[in-house]
């Protein structure tokens, strides 16, 4: 007689969760930005073309496109789509310890482990805060709309490092607030730093972090018998998150680039921020289709090395020659002279990027990348709640494909690194609590 293995229970929330997938997080938003495009395109065919276009659009004249060039694009992401789900397969028929999956599911290690990444996101931001007023005065840079936050940090790894920790530490936090595990006052502090953070740094925060809540949410749903409320409570959830993030996006915004919109003839906060979003999305589809139809006719060609084409996917910590991003602009030369665009547009697609600086070789180790990052995904999902929700930050990582190769950036690398760091040390930390209770 054979005693077969009890199968591991599915988690409820992703129970019918076929959109919770890396092929969903990576095809949606290349999808977006090529609706964005074709959008731009025919607004400024048919519609009133400005004489700050080119500025507010991110391109004066739309790339030109072929059949070949276009077959190239649905090969490239079919390929790096294909493998990253083959990646999330192999993550996902990994067996689990039970006993582990419990103990990081309780409570108690819920509330050390939050705590330990709110730690290390107050000293990140208190310290980022530190020594950018040592330099210069924070508040007038926020009311000239200058933007000298990022330029006042070191560009190498540091304290100022830990402040990326606020984008574990909100999401979370609301989530134990809601459980009843953590205190308002806690949760409020875990909020405001990451509010904080994203004035530093930039709006990636606030959009990681949001993926990170999504996943908690997904993670911990328990199915309910009433649909059709559950479904209309969902929408207007939708809508309100839509609504405030349009908000949040549009003050953002305008502490950083009022100035450059005010030049180009726009004075309205929320007009400035559609051109944003429209010019953010369109100018990675603009630059790949026009990428594509230089590779395929032969007017650009640009092999790479088999073996330094690697440092495609190597980590950001080990490239030490760092390049700031003032000295990063992309212009036309960049792409072989293949795209029109301004060029104060420097994340343009890792299908572009990645040839213009690595050729061909460097597509192959982009696209396997893509394979860690969807076994990390599966992986992490699969760990309680809290921990989960760092599968976020790599259901992020995969979703820029269409605009930059994130996945071996360091502080994504630091995420992984906090959340192992910080879930062992939560663990150490209720064996020491029991050991000491009384019997």
């Amino acid at each position: 007689m054979t005693i077969e293995a009890e199968p591991q229970p599915v988690r409820p929330g992703l129970a019918g969760r076929w959109w919770f997938r890396p092929a969903f997080f990576m095809l949606l938003p290349v999808t977006m930005s090529f609706l964005a495009w074709m959008g731009l395109v025919g607004w400024r065919e048919f519609g009133e073309r400005t004489s700050s276009w080119a500025k507010l659009s991110g391109f004066a004249e739309p790339s030109t496109t072929s059949a070949s060039g276009i077959v190239l694009l649905v090969v490239w992401y079919a390929a790096a789509v294909s493998v990253a789900t083959i990646g999330w397969r192999l993550g996902t028929d990994k067996k689990l310890d039970p006993a582990t999956v419990e103990r990081i599911s309780s409570p108690n290690f819920e509330k050390r482990y939050f705590l330990l990444v709110l730690a290390a996101a107050l000293v990140g931001v208190l310290y980022s805060y530190y020594k950018i007023g040592s330099s210069q005065s924070i508040l007038d840079s926020l009311t000239t709309q200058s933007n000298q936050f990022t330029t006042s940090l070191p560009g190498y790894a540091g304290i100022q490092t830990l402040r990326s920790a606020t984008i574990l530490a909100a999401p979370v936090g609301i989530y134990l607030w809601r459980k009843k595990v953590i205190g308002f006052h806690l949760m409020a502090l875990s909020v405001l730093l990451l509010v904080l953070n994203a004035a530093i740094a930039s709006r990636l925060s606030l959009f990681m972090a949001a993926f990170v809540f999504v996943t908690i949410m997904v993670v911990s749903r328990v199915p309910s018998k009433r649909v059709r409320l559950n479904r209309g409570r969902r929408w207007m959830t939708l809508i309100v998150i839509g609504a405030v993030g349009f908000g949040v996006l549009t003050g953002l915004n305008y502490i950083r680039n009022a100035n450059y919109y005010r030049d180009a003839g726009v004075a309205n906060p929320f007009e400035m921020n559609l051109y944003q979003m429209g010019a953010y999305l369109a100018t990675p589809a603009q630059v790949s289709l026009g990428v594509a139809e230089a590779v395929m006719s032969g007017s650009w060609e640009q092999t790479g090395h088999r073996i330094d084409s690697i440092n495609a996917a190597q980590p950001t910590f080990l490239q030490f020659t760092k390049v700031s991003k003032e000295d990063g602009l992309r212009e036309g030369a960049f792409y072989g002279y293949s795209v029109v665009l301004e060029s104060n547009f420097t994340t343009n697609s890792v299908f572009a990027d990645t040839y213009a600086i690595y050729g061909m070789w460097g597509w192959v180790y982009a696209i396997l990348l893509y394979s860690v990052a969807g076994y990390l995904f599966a992986r992490l999902v699969r760990y309680g709640v809290v921990v989960a929700g760092s599968a976020g930050v790599m259901a992020y990582a995969l979703s820029e494909i269409w605009r930059t190769q994130i996945v071996n950036y360091g502080f994504v690398i630091f995420l992984l690194l906090l959340t192992w760091a910080c879930a062992v040390a939560a663990l150490l930390w209720c064996r020491v609590d029991e050991r000491a209770a009384p019997f």
